[in-house]
């Protein structure tokens, strides 16, 4: 073979062949199996749902990726082997591989491939934890795609390039009103100026739907009020300030660390960890209902893990018992982040306890688990989702409308839905004490360390990642499952996954820090001196303004960075009970993400269910609008009762 990459040192290398005579007729056997093929400029080399006809080595040229809609998705170049994956599973191609000018290929077709790398077990090893990770990484890698985002939901709007007249008129207009702030307010002013970056703040974010973006421009007013030495000196100084704090810096690292364990499982094959349970046990769709439920909860440290887990194990058992598409968007669109509100250590409870730990007297994390049952939204979803899966809660005219689709013609899922529909079945499988033990040494650990040496009850889950993290170590690389290195490789991809809601608490603790700065708690205590009478209707005016902020803001969390230091003002100077105003705020952030119609939560399921994600939209958010309308009357309830 005279080829410039796909020589006999590559073919050597790639199937582990040893020196000497035995090694040399192995070589020779493949060289005779191995096809030489030209391919001209935009000629199609495998295309997507064909059978797998072979594995493909690129000796010379380009050949791109392509997918259902033929949009680049990877890009592939002399040395490079493709195909593998249908070869080793026997699932049709997931892509289509395409020159790119001319293109010259080695192919071993798929029995003289199999038969070859049979006989070199570290090699099939090898290939198959490829095609292992590229199974247990689908859904997560759709996901991202998709543009789920922690704490953001993206609008429509911003998907286009803004013209240049727009650019300078709104950053003009922008560095006006800070010119005009900084020259026309007096430093020590009396009135209440802390409402100058809050009215900036929500007109920004109404006008742009771009939340981190409105926290920034908001933020630098604050600070230009504060600090008086420029816009960014100010700015500078406030978040130096506020990442300076060791409550932020824990939170930081927790945040860090718990996104490198999801990663990590995720890794180790977490979204197939429970597929074969969830085939053998699911026979009827409420199982099918139940066992995705009891998936989540026990999966809750992250609502996108959860989700992926859930809907991986349980596609194919819905797709048997004929569960309509529109009916698990609804489960799965509802219930993940719902399930993690319950848990202070998943990842959404950490960032609510951290926003809330500047302003609330006491213990805080103790505070927020008495809120739990206080969370009268996520309760009733819950309640809800239970009576839907009992198929005892009010069919909606679009679930109704589904029912009658399937009934006339057997189609599951809506139209245009064919592009979300999953095309194969993984072959390989994760383990479910590779998803649990970490999630169960994490809760463990977090209650007990800090607790056994201090001698008093402290819940501490840095301490609780960090042994997590080692526990995941052994029991993952001792399993063979990755390499030391690989594991780094998997943590360090955690943690950048986890820049963006690190970014989005600090610039938040950041703005309520500044807003403190400018007196806002005592102007209100002040103010409510003089009101009196209006207490018990205090909790439910919260979840209704909580819910319309956090739809208008198109972000929970950014609605907690500013209410909850308000709020909590409120609660102390009134007298009210914190814990039911903290669950009324932390459910009405929920709420809120599932009224918004520009949410990417309908996205993420229709891609992992195989549905229209318009359809699971429209369909969540009606419910949702019920529930929280629901949840409202309980407020006004509880503030009489408590």
């Amino acid at each position: 073979m005279s080829g410039k990459q796909i020589d006999e040192k590559y073919i050597s290398d790639f199937f582990g062949i040893e020196e000497g005579p035995k090694g040399k007729k192995e070589m020779d056997q493949i060289r005779k199996v191995m096809e030489r093929i030209v391919f001209e400029n935009s000629t199609d080399i495998i295309k997507i749902d064909d059978d797998p006809d072979g594995m493909y080595f690129l000796e010379s040229g380009i050949a791109v990726a392509l997918n259902r809609e033929g949009e680049q998705i990877n890009l592939m170049h002399e040395g490079q082997y493709f195909g593998e994956y249908g070869v080793l599973s026997g699932q049709k191609r997931l892509s289509t591989i395409r020159s790119v000018g001319r293109t010259i290929v080695y192919k071993i077709g798929t029995k003289d491939f199999n038969n070859t790398i049979r006989k070199h077990p570290d090699i099939y090893g090898k290939l198959m934890k490829k095609v292992y990770s590229q199974v247990s990484g689908k859904h997560s890698q759709i996901l991202a795609l998709s543009g789920m985002k922690k704490g953001i939901l993206q609008h429509p709007s911003n998907q286009v390039p803004m013209t240049k007249k727009r650019f300078f008129l709104q950053y003009g207009i922008l560095l006006l009103i800070y010119i005009l702030c900084g020259f026309l307010v007096p430093k020590d002013e009396t009135l209440p100026i802390f409402i100058l970056p809050l009215i900036l703040m929500l007109a920004y974010v109404l006008i742009t739907k771009r939340t981190i973006e409105s926290l920034v421009a908001a933020g630098i007013l604050a600070a230009l009020l504060v600090y008086r030495s420029g816009l960014s000196a100010s700015y500078a100084d406030a978040m130096t300030d506020t990442m300076s704090l060791w409550d932020n810096a824990f939170t930081v690292f927790v945040m860090a660390m718990i996104g490198g364990l999801v990663h990590l499982i995720t890794a180790s094959g977490a979204v197939t960890a429970f597929k074969k349970f969830s085939d053998r046990h699911c026979t009827t769709p409420k199982k099918v209902f139940f066992t995705s439920l009891g998936i989540m909860a026990a999966t809750s440290i992250d609502d996108g893990l959860n989700m992926m887990c859930a809907s991986t194990a349980t596609y194919a058992a819905a797709k048997k018992n004929n569960v309509i598409r529109e009916k698990t968007g609804l489960f799965f669109s509802m219930l993940p982040t719902v399930l993690s509100s319950f848990i202070p250590i998943s990842l959404w409870g950490i960032f609510v306890i951290a926003s809330l730990k500047p302003s609330v007297k006491g213990n805080v994390f103790e505070e927020f688990c008495k809120s739990i049952p206080f969370n009268f939204f996520s309760v009733l979803a819950v309640i809800s989702m239970v009576l839907f899966a009992l198929g005892k809660l009010p069919k909606s005219k679009q679930i109704k409308k589904a029912e009658a689709r399937f009934k006339e013609n057997g189609k599951l899922w809506p139209e245009g839905s064919e592009k979300y529909l999953n095309v194969s079945e993984p072959e390989i499988w994760g383990k479910a004490i590779n998803v649990l033990v970490p999630i169960i040494v994490l809760a463990v650990t977090s209650l007990a360390i800090r607790s056994l040496l201090n001698g008093s009850f402290i819940v501490d889950s840095a301490c609780g990642l960090v042994a997590a993290l080692l526990v995941t170590f052994v029991l993952y690389c001792a399993q063979g499952l990755m390499s030391p290195e690989q594991y780094v490789e998997h943590l360090i991809n955690g943690i950048a996954d986890s820049t963006l809601p690190i970014m989005m608490y600090l610039l938040t603790m950041c703005f309520s820090s500044l807003l403190e700065h400018l007196s806002l708690s005592t102007y209100l205590a002040d103010v409510l001196n003089s009101v009196k009478g209006v207490e018990p209707l205090v909790p439910a005016a919260l979840f209704a303004a909580s819910v319309l902020l956090t739809i208008a803001l198109g972000s929970s969390w950014s609605m907690y960075a500013i209410v909850f230091p308000i709020a909590m003002s409120l609660v102390y100077a009134m007298g009210l009970s914190p814990a039911l105003c903290i669950g009324a705020i932390s459910g009405a952030g929920i709420a809120g993400e599932k009224i918004c119609m520009f949410t990417a939560d309908a996205l993420n399921v229709g891609t992992s269910i195989g549905c229209n994600p318009d359809e699971i939209c429209k369909l969540r958010v009606r419910y949702s609008i019920a529930i929280a309308g629901i949840t409202f009357a309980l407020y006004l309830i509880a503030g009489f009762i408590w």
